[in-house]
């Protein structure tokens, strides 16, 4: 078990856990690795830290991670909220959109956020909160694992090298990997070819779509993107099909400004202040990890950034697999939990790759009929399905859970993310779940069946004590609130978990997802699960 502080130097060569790259993905696994006190160091081979802008969207479902970490209200009252997509055609009336307010929870919005501030608010929590810097300018230059363990050789900013022997190596260093390339594992995929995305961040003048959605113009052979970012700034993307533009149109405002004309003939763009441009890349490496050295983020998997939905994933990637690490780390949790890191971020990153590319039939599918892709988004059942998608909040491990899971049960399933609910005033679930350990949540159904949940939560507590539990009584019930012991008093947790006759009891992850379900007449379900993840008390 690691008894390393949890302030310990970023620069400690000895440190349990090495995290390669200073981005989004990097920064969330440091910061998980270090609220469950497991010390980290984290190196960049960038000399400081990205300066601009790339992506900017922070979905729902990372919005509610971030509130987990504790930070989600600083983009909230900094961030651009915006309502969803709009789609528009060219010269056509059936329009479409994607309003992302029939989502569940607290965050029924897209927050814009700059990249660059995103990864600023992550690095000044953990230089608070912990004591903790990255390393820039540091290089890993090599990095091999046999059964003494793993040597990573580094450059440090001063040019001098070192080599260290961390027990766990993170690799969130992006599409060209260096972490990936020394474990030889492969990155299969193809590029669009046919397309370049150019960017340009810029001030508009007398631009009447609104500032509250983010906005798609489509026409058959190009689009443009155009979205409010915090500041005074827009985002603008254009793209084309083929031709002299395709790799020699120039970044300028001339040239951004006659795409936006050809939709909107008002609006005015500034003197831009940043502009870039990239060819997109649909990849996905073909295992997470090889023993004790895994990918994360862009080094695991690359796609269209239709939707904006990579930063999101690949933060999350690091979300599901900091806990795991830290558990392993300290003996509390049995080490083949790790594998399960592999099977449930690749089918994710499967959806998707799938969905991104279905975005991308409807937003860049160049030189195809404008018909045919708006009815792509007529289609039954379109919206929810990509909304859920887009946000990530459809985003599952059922099949991998499906043995620890009660099917007789209405409402969420083992693998689902948790459902907030509001049981008090003050008092949410997700504020009782906001843990650095696993949580057995018992939801009795009649004041009868309160024994038998206090009888599963004892015996867990005996076998388990590493295990916090909540008891959430049924609505009615006329008892003081202290400790783990609350009451559904406004009946959320029945509407949002499922208006089931008998209780259930659920064991929940340090990640915010569903690990067992099952009713107090099939509680095996869930001890099996609790003596599957976690070493027992000796």
């Amino acid at each position: 078990m690691s008894t390393y502080p949890i302030n310990a130097p970023s620069h400690s060569a000895d440190a349990a856990v090495l995290i390669v790259g200073g981005g989004p993905t990097g920064l969330i696994a440091a910061n998980e690795l270090l609220r469950l006190r497991v010390s980290c160091r984290m190196i960049d081979r960038l000399p400081v830290p990205h300066q601009t802008s790339k992506a900017c969207t922070i979905h729902a479902r990372s919005m509610e991670m971030m509130e987990h970490i504790g930070i989600a209200a600083r983009y909230i009252e900094t961030g651009v909220r915006c309502n969803g997509f709009t789609f528009n055609f060219e010269n056509a009336d059936a329009n479409a959109m994607l309003d992302f307010s029939v989502l569940p929870g607290k965050y029924p919005f897209i927050t814009i956020y700059n990249q660059n501030e995103t990864e600023r608010v992550l690095r000044q929590h953990l230089e608070a909160t912990y004591s903790f810097q990255p390393e820039w300018g540091t290089q890993l230059l090599a990095c091999t694992q046999d059964e003494n363990g793993i040597r990573a050789d580094l450059r440090l900013k001063d040019g001098t090298k070192q080599t260290i022997n961390p027990r766990w190596v993170i690799g969130a260093d992006g599409v060209r990997s260096r972490v990936r390339e020394c474990l030889g594992i492969a990155y299969e995929g193809e590029d669009y070819e046919e397309n370049i995305l150019q960017m340009m961040d810029v001030g508009i003048q007398d631009f009447d779509a609104g500032d509250d959605w983010i906005h798609y113009f489509i026409g058959q052979d190009k689009f443009v993107f155009v979205t409010k970012l915090p500041g005074t700034n827009y985002r603008v993307i254009i793209s084309d099909l083929g031709g002299a533009n395709k790799e020699n149109l120039e970044e300028t405002r001339e040239a951004f400004q006659g795409y936006l004309s050809s939709f909107d003939d008002q609006a005015t763009l500034d003197e831009p202040r940043w502009a870039t441009k990239w060819r997109v890349w649909k990849r996905m490496t073909t295992a997470y990890s090889k023993g004790n050295v895994f990918l994360a983020g862009d080094a695991a998997h690359c796609h269209s950034p239709s939707g904006g939905s990579g930063m999101n994933v690949g933060m999350q990637d690091a979300f599901n697999l900091g806990w795991k690490i830290a558990m392993v780390e300290r003996g509390e949790q049995k080490p083949d939990l790790l594998d399960t890191y592999h099977t449930e971020r690749t089918p994710v990153a499967q959806q998707l790759l799938e969905g991104t590319l279905a975005m991308y039939e409807i937003i860049m599918g160049h030189g195809k009929g404008l018909t045919d892709r708006i009815e792509l988004t007529q289609a039954p059942g379109w919206h929810d399905a990509a909304t859920y998608a887009v946000s990530g909040m459809s985003y599952n491990y059922r099949d991998q859970l499906s043995g620890f899971n009660d099917d007789r049960l209405a409402g969420p399933s083992a693998g689902d993310r948790i459902p907030d609910a509001e049981l008090a005033p003050r008092v949410r679930l997700f504020d009782l779940v906001r843990n650095t350990r696993p949580t057995l949540l018992l939801a009795p159904a009649t004041e009868e069946e309160v024994v038998e949940a206090e009888k599963l939560r004892d015996l867990v507590r005996r076998q388990w004590p590493l295990v916090k539990s909540v008891l959430v009584r049924p609505q009615g019930s006329e008892i003081s609130i202290e400790g783990d012991v609350h009451v559904d008093s406004y009946g959320q947790l029945k509407s949002e978990w499922g208006d089931n006759a008998s209780g259930w009891a659920a064991l929940l992850r340090p990640d915010n997802y569903i690990h067992a379900r099952a009713g107090l007449d099939r509680s095996d379900l869930v001890i099996q699960a609790i003596d599957a993840m976690l070493v027992p008390c000796a």
